[in-house]
């Protein structure tokens, strides 16, 4: 039976009859005018739209702030003088705040999390490109023990506020009357 196909019992038994007919879809009137429904479903999907793109600033502006204050900071205090100081941990506290304060309500997981290994990369980092003469041999294993030790208080610190400013959003999104997402009037079974 090579080449031949097989015809199934739903191919044999026609069309169907009692399948109630679909009412014909609503074109553009006379005047140009569209379908209200329609014209209320675009301005909500451009609406969603707007609110997503906004979401994609603010997770930008998020990450700006947790990963560049804290540089900002390091690279201010070490034109001042040796080692990453006050500015810095101010920097890392406030750019882990501002972050937290910004992310989406699946982000802030990222942010409590990824604060101590930003502000250690940052401290680490900015120690080193600040004197890689110094960090070479042993020297290496004795800066990253003490970029460690030092950074410890400030980690700590990030994550203290991210924590802080998370439970303070969401008890605030908690009181906020809900809004309800279903349209108002008739649906489409209605």
């Amino acid at each position: 039976m090579a080449g031949q196909r097989a015809r199934t019992s739903y191919q044999d038994a026609g069309t169907r009859t009692e399948d109630p007919a679909v009412p014909a879809q609503r074109s553009r009137g006379a005047g140009g005018a569209t379908d209200p429904s329609r014209q209320g479903r675009a301005q909500r999907s451009g609406a969603s739209r707007r609110r997503q793109q906004a979401r994609r600033r603010g997770s930008l502006v998020a990450a700006l702030a947790a990963v560049g204050l804290p540089l900002l900071g390091g690279t201010a205090d070490e034109l001042g003088g040796p080692g990453v100081g006050i500015l810095f941990a101010v920097g890392a506290v406030l750019g882990t705040g501002i972050a937290a304060l910004l992310c989406s309500r699946s982000g802030r997981w990222w942010v409590v999390t990824g604060a101590p290994l930003v502000v250690l990369l940052t401290a680490s980092g900015v120690e080193y490109l600040s004197d890689p003469v110094r960090y070479q041999g042993k020297g290496l294993g004795a800066g990253a023990v003490r970029w460690v030790v030092e950074a410890f208080p400030v980690m700590a610190e990030a994550v203290a506020v991210a924590l802080l400013v998370i439970v303070v959003r969401t008890v605030l999104e908690g009181r906020r009357p809900v809004r309800s997402t279903a349209p108002s009037g008739r649906g489409r079974r209605g």
